[in-house]
């Protein structure tokens, strides 16, 4: 009547499927979409709350120390019901680990373009089924059971006119199974604890971001470090890696520099005007074509402005190609149509 030494989870896998109490009617759905992705995991961490109010029940009775010397009816109970919920609450999070890894299966199998969010979603995806070590107490929770079953009989009798009094082994052997319903409350406590810190990150974080979209009036109202980051975020919603976002001292001319999945470079100069009322001459292109040369020979310089684009920046670009203007329209395009990138430049220059 031993617990088993091995840290192994049980062969039989979760023990007692949970009640309703546990979230048993929200199961997710099959949503699509930004919206109905979000729906899925509020549901998720909905179930995870439930989880940790019915253990947090239980405080009192895990800080009490099993007695080693008698049988205390009140106390039996107590601990059957702390095994009970603890199955239960495992069996629940078993579940949710498994539709937390179904959920970051298809949002990856979206074929997200923004690597931000593909990257996020890897992330969270290896965090989802790395539960804590299990304490040896899972592989003898059958026994466990079975001895808080006996213990509350009533044909045990703590106090006097016992017709059966438990002998001292038996009163042992319940403390040992007492203790160890502790530690696996913790186990359980600490699995809970990981996959609210993944819904929740998953939920705060880039991964259900809807796509980048500003309107022209939005772009012209905007700060210029701000129209620098709008650029980044239009870039890695089109697919592109972000290597730089942010012009200073030695940037060459480049607020933001990217890399297409095949590793080209692209460097962008913004140029912002508040109400779109400037413009962007030559010199801005030719600096930032020569920073884009010294950077790699195939990068692509590319200039961005709310504002307008002079006829002598329009000539000098255009020849050999030197680089690729996106003007107000092209920006509308961009940021407000949601065109992509490629298709955006395909109208500027050679693809």
């Amino acid at each position: 009547m031993s617990i088993d030494s091995s840290t192994a989870r049980p062969a039989t896998g979760r023990l007692v499927s949970p009640g309703p109490e546990f979230g048993q009617a929200l199961l997710p759905g099959t949503e699509t979409g930004t919206e109905g992705m979000r729906q899925r995991l509020m549901i998720l961490q909905g179930r995870l709350e439930r989880c940790v109010t019915v253990l947090r029940a239980h405080q009192e009775t895990v800080t009490r120390v099993p007695r080693t010397d008698a049988l205390a009816l009140d106390l039996v109970q107590d601990d059957q019901c702390l095994l009970r919920d603890v199955q239960q609450c495992d069996d629940e999070a078993g579940e949710i680990d498994d539709a937390l890894i179904e959920f970051f299966q298809e949002l990856m199998a979206a074929d997200l373009k923004s690597v931000r969010r593909r990257q996020e979603a890897e992330r969270l995806s290896g965090r989802v089924r790395v539960s804590p070590p299990y304490s040896p107490g899972w592989n003898s929770a059958d026994e466990i059971s079975e001895t808080f079953a006996l213990a509350s009989s009533p044909l045990l009798r703590v106090e006097g006119g016992s017709l059966f009094g438990p002998t001292a082994l038996f009163v042992k052997r319940y403390a040992e199974h007492a203790t160890f319903t502790r530690t696996m409350y913790k186990d359980v406590t600490l699995w809970l604890a990981a996959l609210r810190q993944v819904a929740m990150e998953a939920l705060d974080g880039p991964l259900l971001q809807e796509p980048t979209l500003m309107d022209l009036q939005g772009i012209d109202g905007l700060h210029h470090s701000q129209f620098e980051q709008l650029i980044a975020d239009l870039l890695d919603r089109d697919g592109y890696r972000i290597v730089r976002s942010g012009g200073g001292a030695g940037d060459m001319g480049a607020d933001v520099l990217a890399a297409d999945p095949l590793g080209r470079f692209v460097m962008v100069q913004a140029k912002h005007f508040t109400g779109g009322g400037g413009s962007v001459g030559q010199p801005v292109v030719q600096h930032l074509y020569g920073g884009a040369v010294a950077t790699h020979p195939s990068t692509l310089p590319v200039v961005v402005t709310n504002g307008r684009l002079t006829g002598g920046a329009k000539g000098w670009a255009a020849e050999h190609f030197r680089a690729r203007l996106i003007g107000r329209e092209e920006l509308r395009r961009w940021a407000e149509n949601g065109e992509s990138l490629e298709s955006v430049l395909k109208d500027t220059g050679p693809a």
